[in-house]
């Protein structure tokens, strides 16, 4: 089994870009300026997380932090050298690598764009998904 307590933590700013994809600072945020904004501009002080996510329940956090980690790795690891494309043959799995690599590229910093856009440009040449759904665990 893998150790995942090894991985670095989720930073504020993954979170917020995270959050921002599910579009919670818009629609369950009760601060006016997120909504408004659509975007996370708060967080608390003691875990540096976005507020919004105080309002999700149990099943809505496991799966936000789901997504999270997921952003986290294709950050970390989407390098045209990296055996991992993110590209899975599921439908439901791969909306979710493509929503995770669009926050992870607004995470990247100017330096790494060029080696990105390479992993995009393998990532493309992946076959489309064939099944529906998510893979059984």
């Amino acid at each position: 089994m893998f150790d995942r307590s090894r991985l670095p933590p989720l930073d504020p700013r993954l979170l917020a870009r995270a959050a921002e994809m599910f579009a919670l600072p818009a629609n369950v945020c009760f601060i006016r300026g997120c909504r408004r904004a659509r975007s996370c501009a708060h967080v608390f002080v003691d875990n540096r997380q976005p507020v919004c996510l105080s309002n999700l329940d149990a099943e809505e956090r496991r799966l936000f932090d789901t997504f999270a980690e997921l952003v986290r790795d294709v950050r970390d690891y989407s390098t045209p050298a990296s055996k991992l494309l993110f590209a899975s043959p599921w439908r439901g799995e791969r909306e979710m690598q493509d929503a995770a690599v669009a926050a992870a590229r607004s995470l990247l910093p100017r330096q790494r764009m060029r080696s990105f856009r390479a992993f995009e440009a393998l990532r493309a040449k992946a076959p489309p998904p064939s099944l529906d759904g998510f893979p059984p665990d």
